[in-house]
């Protein structure tokens, strides 16, 4: 009776281990971004265009066959890259309180709440009295993000495209490392002088349609740790091996 009892609790006892080790394993799923059973070509990504606001630092560059007498718009051809880089406000025209740009020559332009595209071919419309045939190329050059937490290389990042998503942040963090949280990514966001936080669920489809899914400059996109993250599984074998070893683990206690 006392052997049975000692198998029995030895038997319970590996079940129990068993238990907690595969209930904090890490598997392909918990790294599957946008889980569905459906066709996944039914769903539409958000196509909100970003619409500019004040604060917004521009580069203004107007290509033209004119004569060059009122050049002010492509000063960071000529000028020293680096410091450019390290001061973009020597180079830039801020849209300032009001929601206006004020570019020389071509005066005070409304900017707040309109796309680079359509601001573009604002300036165009605007730039056909001083140049010929201008060509108006539009960049914002403050836009930048912080991506920290459980990523490969945290840090902030200057986004070049300002329709980016959450998902270009990771890229330029390198991704998620192994215990990254996809479900819980959280952003931080500076809205009309308020903090504000929103989830991302990177696993949900519908996540694709979410307003909060696509970028805005200052953004801190913070990626949370997985609750299960003593084991990583990379692959189906190595499940299995370890799931042997453990079943090895067993039938070598009951020998004895």
């Amino acid at each position: 009776m006392n052997k049975f009892f000692f198998v029995e609790s030895k038997f319970v006892v590996l079940l129990l281990v068993l238990l907690f080790f595969f209930s904090s394993c890490v598997t392909n799923k918990d790294f599957e971004y946008f889980r569905t059973s459906k066709d996944v070509s039914k769903a539409k990504l958000n196509t909100n265009k970003y619409l500019l606001q004040v604060g917004d630092l521009i580069s203004v560059q107007i290509s033209t066959v004119t004569n060059q007498q009122h050049d002010f718009f492509n000063k960071e051809q000529t000028s020293n890259s680096n410091l450019m880089v390290q001061n973009p406000y020597l180079y830039g025209y801020l849209i300032k309180e009001g929601g206006f740009l004020d570019l020389p020559s071509l005066g005070k332009i409304k900017s707040e709440g309109f796309t680079l595209r359509e601001l573009e071919n604002i300036i165009r419309q605007i730039a056909i009295s001083y140049f010929e045939k201008p060509i108006v190329k539009l960049n914002i050059i403050n836009f930048e993000i912080s991506v920290l937490g459980a990523v490969n290389n945290p840090g902030n990042y200057m986004v070049v495209n300002p329709e980016a998503n959450v998902l270009y942040a990771l890229s330029l963090a390198n991704y998620m490392t192994e215990f990254g949280n996809l479900k819980k990514i959280k952003i931080l966001r500076n809205d009309n002088d308020a903090n504000r936080i929103f989830y991302v669920d990177l696993t949900d489809i519908k996540t694709l349609n979410n307003p909060n899914f696509m970028l805005q400059p200052n953004d801190v996109i913070y990626v949370p740790q997985l609750n299960k993250r003593f084991y990583s599984f990379s692959s189906l074998p190595n499940l299995i091996s370890m799931s042997i070893s453990a079943i090895t683990l067993y039938l070598l206690i009951n020998n004895n």
